[in-house]
Formats: C-alpha cells, structure tokens, sequence
C-alpha cells in the first residue's frame, strides 16, 4: 500500500510550513498524555483546521480521546475478525475515485444486505472509519470529505437498532475527531422517518455539523447532481461512473492492504494516568452536555 509523501503536501499546499509544525511537535512533547503524533497526521490535522494552531491542537486531542474511550469503535480493526468482515458485506462503502470539481473525495454508501438485524451500528461506524482512515493516508490531503448515505431498503426497524449512545459517539467522531475538512453529508431515497433520526442526535450536534446535512428524497433523486458529478458517481444511482460492486471491491480491497497499519494505529492513544490533572473516563467525554470543554489544551 504506498501511502501519501509529506513533502509533496508542502508543494500542494503554500500555506503548510515547518515552522508551524515544529510548533505542534513541541505542544505534543509537552502533553504527556498523547502518543506520538506521526508527521503524516499533524499535515493532515494541521490541513483539517485550515492551517489554524490552536483548532490543531483540539483535534488532535478530540482525535486520540475519542478513539481511547471509544475501544467498542477504534479497536479490533481488522478485516480478519468476522464482525468487520461482515459489517463490510451489509453494508458497501465506496471511495468514489477521482474529486469534485472543488476537489472533494467522496464516500458513497448503501445497504449491500438490508435486514435490520444484520444491522449493527458499532460495526458500521468502524468499519466507515477504517474506509476514511484508508483515504486519508493514500491521497493525503484534500479540500473536503463528502459522505453519501443511500437509504434505500432502511426501515423503522433499522431505527430501533441505532441507540443514543453510540449516535452520540458518532457524531463526534465526525464532527471533533476527524483529521479532514468535513464538507457534506447527503442522504439519498432518504426515508420519511428521517427526522426521527435527526432528533436523536440533534441535541448534541454542533451547529456546523447540521448546516452540512442535506436531504434528497427519491422523488428528487436527481437533485445529488447538483453537488456531485455524474462523471464520478456510481452508474445504478445514474452516474457514469463504475458500478458499485466494483467500487466496493475495490475500496475493500485498499482497506485490507493497510491491516498491518490499522494494527499498529491501535497502540496509538491517550494515557490517562499521565494527563496533567485528573485522567478524564469516558463519561467526562460522553456524558450530558456532549462536549469536550474540559480539555487541556494549555
């Protein structure tokens, strides 16, 4: 698997300099608390926050926080265990190849098996994660992540199995732990219970995560164009694309070319015992107000 170059990012990126990344290394060698921090994440961390040091320095300890106290999603990341092999045979994630005309990557994702018991959340939601961890370290950094959800086939019963807790966790693993400009989230042949599901997560959803959700029903399909190229998208969706098997494979296939670094990334977390002041758990993270306001960021 040939990762990305970080000295290429410097040429694609005039706004990356090493004084600034000197500046984290030094803020992460004073945090006992966190793990080293590879130079190919502070590019991507530092590109995800527009290049702004102190939002840096807040994703990187969202980034290594939330995989610490969330194992049941950052641990086990393995396309040899049975539970991640069948999480990717429901469900299909496609890295749609090529970009957006403002540079975007795009993952597009759909029920490949849509029985509602086959259905489980904490596998989808690492398994997602594996695909965007997959991206990010072959194609380095990019102007957006944009995420398509495919309803179709997701029923009520489906809702039943999503659970407030772990949509809690999801949700801040997009909107505090990604190393990427989240860009957009479209839901095609969204569902008419799709407001049952926004009101689970509402309360705890930044403002700037709901701005970036965007509904399109089946009877207006065709409105995703309006976003994202035919030329890219999938052909059963009315793209002129490839079809999404053969997307899927493909994209399955880079994930499990990078076991050994999913493997190795799981040594990679926060030690509570040696954060200045109290070890925070996990309720200090997932708890009520569903905020990170007690971070150290000093």
């Amino acid at each position: 698997m040939n990762f990305f170059n970080v000295p290429d990012e410097f040429k694609k990126n005039p706004e990356l300099n090493e004084e600034d990344l000197n500046h984290l290394r030094e803020w992460i060698s004073k945090q006992p608390h966190l793990p080293t921090v590879t130079d190919e994440l502070l590019v991507l961390f530092f590109h995800s926050c527009f290049y702004r040091l102190e939002p840096t320095k807040a994703t990187i300890e969202s980034y290594f926080t939330l995989r610490t106290h969330s194992p049941e999603l950052f641990t086990k990341r393995d396309t040899d265990v049975k539970s991640v092999l069948e999480a990717f045979k429901t469900i299909s994630f496609s890295a749609l190849p090529g970009s957006t005309p403002d540079g975007c990557k795009v993952i597009f994702i759909y029920a490949k098996r849509v029985e509602a018991e086959l259905f489980v959340l904490s596998d989808f939601i690492k398994a997602l994660s594996m695909v965007i961890d997959m991206l990010l370290m072959t194609s380095g950094t990019f102007n957006g992540l944009i995420i398509i959800y495919d309803m179709k086939g997701f029923s009520l019963s489906h809702v039943g199995r999503l659970g407030i807790n772990m949509m809690k966790k999801y949700v801040y693993f997009l909107q505090d732990g990604l190393p990427a400009r989240l860009q957009a989230i479209h839901t095609i042949n969204t569902v008419p219970f799709i407001d049952m599901i926004t009101s689970m997560t509402k309360p705890f959803m930044k403002k700037e995560l709901s701005e970036k959700l965007y509904y399109h029903s089946a009877a207006d399909s065709e409105t995703i164009f309006d976003y994202i190229p035919k030329e890219i998208m999938p052909i059963e969706i009315g793209g002129s694309g490839q079809t999404l098997q053969n997307l899927s494979d493909d994209t399955f296939e880079k994930v499990k070319a990078m076991r050994k670094w999913f493997l190795e990334e799981e040594n990679y977390r926060v030690d509570e015992q040696k954060r200045p002041g109290k070890p925070k758990t996990e309720s200090d993270y997932f708890g009520v107000e569903g905020s990170f306001k007690t971070l150290n960021l000093d």
